[in-house]
């Protein structure tokens, strides 16, 4: 029996802001749970190893008191909140967690988290920096094998090709279905609020990627019926890390604002890039690496995300292009600059946000939008 649209955001609205309730149902079920931290975590090897993998981006508006011992002033709120969660013991529940190195303030949680979340088995992810380079795909498959025995041994179950191979399968489908739906509310600006369209594309954090793609497939097919609304407000692209705290998303509704595309590593950077074809399954997974282009945390001598950006942008029938910059993220900073030269040379007009995940309120952050809003308006 098919279901509303608004039945499905609620599901996904549920899962979103349940998560405790999600991890504690995998529980009992007998499944273990894997928190994955940011960015470009190997999913799949969770999923084939029949764990539940959860994201874990922090929190927001959390005070953080504790996580300060282990930071200076200067690290980002995500990993400082993530700290912060870690020793209130947010995650005890969890089997064991993926950790990647790819900036220099994850580095640091590879160190921290053993101290402020003991019972919990960490399992580092180092990527390939060169991700071009074809000696990048043997060293990263050697890695991911690691990865693989350390899962295999927290989750007494082997990670066979076959299982490895539909896993990918499963993903690269729900891959699909968000490319999909992201071209979809390009196509037809208006039909999700930047809060729902937000609230879809975070909730493949807090479900099992089957359960999403049936959603996703029923929502997609809603949307596709639907007749496009007269939309008059601005379009806007998002680049950035991530677009939180969420009542960010609120104020933009309120202002007439729609998201027609992002880049966002919290966002479409998690799908935009299916899985290829290779000898071996994790073969496919360390070519999956070198599919990245203009990629912040990877390594880019031409700085090619700006031209990416501003091509994206384009092609979504953007009228500007927001940059969501988490403070204290040297890896957006460094590309600020590119991306904004590049959206002024296709004749973006271009808004620059810094934002924390600690953020009380958006207050200070509703006066540049409402303003950019009133420039556009006043231009256009």
């Amino acid at each position: 029996m098919s279901v509303s649209k608004v039945e499905i955001l609620r599901e996904m609205e549920y899962a979103v802001t349940h998560i405790r309730e999600r991890v504690l149902d995998e529980k009992a079920r007998g499944h273990k749970v894997i928190g994955c931290l940011p960015i470009l975590i190997p999913e799949e090897l969770v999923h084939a190893s029949g764990a539940f993998p959860v994201g874990i981006w922090g929190a927001e508006r959390l005070p953080i008191v504790r996580a300060a011992e282990y930071y200076p002033p200067y690290a980002c709120s995500v990993v400082q909140s993530i700290t912060e969660l870690a020793i209130a013991g947010a995650y005890d529940g969890l089997d064991g967690v993926l950790i990647s190195c790819l900036c220099d303030t994850l580095k640091c949680v590879t160190q921290s988290f053993p101290l402020t979340c003991p019972s919990v088995k960490p399992i580092f992810v180092k990527h390939p920096q060169n991700h071009r380079l074809e000696g990048a795909v043997t060293y990263f498959i050697r890695e991911l094998e690691g990865v693989r025995a350390q899962l295999e041994t927290l989750t007494g179950r082997q990670i066979t090709e076959e299982a490895l191979c539909q896993s990918i399968e499963i993903y690269n489908e729900n891959r699909k279905e968000m490319i999909a739906f992201a071209r979809l509310l390009a196509e037809k600006p208006g039909l999700l609020t930047c809060r729902e369209r937000h609230t879809v594309i975070k909730a493949r954090y807090f479900m099992r990627k089957e359960e999403h793609t049936r959603l996703m497939r029923e929502l997609n097919g809603m949307l596709r019926a639907s007749t496009a609304p007269s939309f008059e407000g601005i379009k806007v692209y998002v680049s950035g890390v991530m677009l939180e705290p969420s009542h960010i998303l609120d104020v933009m509704d309120e202002l007439g604002y729609t998201i027609v595309g992002d880049e966002l590593a919290h966002e479409s950077r998690q799908f935009n890039h299916l899985v290829p074809e290779a000898l071996s399954q994790l073969e496919r997974l360390a070519r999956q690496v070198q599919t990245y282009e203009g990629e912040a945390f990877l390594y880019d001598p031409r700085k090619t995300r700006g031209e990416r950006v501003a091509r994206a942008a384009k092609e979504a029938g953007a009228d500007a292009v927001l940059f969501a910059l988490m403070k204290f993220c040297d890896t957006d900073e460094y590309d600020l600059p590119w991306v904004r030269c590049a959206a002024q040379e296709a004749d973006l007009p271009f808004l620059h946000l810094e934002l924390e995940q600690t953020m009380q309120s958006a207050e200070p952050l509703r006066t540049r939008l409402q303003a950019f809003a009133e420039q556009l308006t006043h231009t256009c």
